[in-house]
């Protein structure tokens, strides 16, 4: 069973998917349920309160968050999506990389468009930091719940580098 739980998170709503004992899946959609059936139509969802979502409040009010104190997993994806999640989550919060940097990370040098789409297809947005994700050409880029927000977690981000 998939629990889900929904909390206040930089002017918007931040819903947290769990199974059993580990974060799944993480939204930042005005219909986050939508969102996760968009990765996983055939699971079920029941509202329930999760205690981690204590930690997202934490690092939105700009408190530094160990994220690898959450236990996490994926309900799905390839080898290679759960390598190029695996590089994303192996960052130091005061990191940002290109896609191509991501993909020699992720031992797929060559793959760089492959990697942007895992990217964009990670399910645990902010643990594994698909904001901090940047074109080589410059700028923030693309984001899948939009650019005002990616900046706002990027500035929460630098933020942070500055208390820690």
């Amino acid at each position: 069973m998939i629990t889900y739980d929904t909390a206040a998170f930089l002017d918007r709503e931040l819903t947290l998917f769990k199974s059993r004992d580990a974060l799944v899946f993480i939204s930042l959609a005005d219909d986050a349920c939508a969102d996760f059936h968009s990765f996983y139509p055939d699971e079920h969802v029941t509202r329930d309160e999760i205690p981690e979502m204590r930690y997202f409040q934490s690092y939105a009010s700009g408190q530094f968050v160990d994220w690898a104190q959450l236990k996490i997993s994926y309900l799905k994806g390839t080898s290679f999506q759960r390598d190029v999640w695996q590089a994303m989550n192996n960052m130091k919060l005061s990191e940002t990389l290109t896609y191509s940097e991501l993909a020699i990370r992720a031992n797929h040098p060559t793959a760089i468009r492959a990697v942007a789409s895992a990217v964009g297809r990670n399910p645990l947005t902010i643990i594994n930091p698909c904001h901090r994700i940047l074109p080589k050409s410059g700028g923030i880029g693309k984001f899948r719940y939009g650019s005002v927000i990616k900046q706002a977690i990027l500035a929460l981000d630098q933020q942070l580098i500055l208390v820690k």
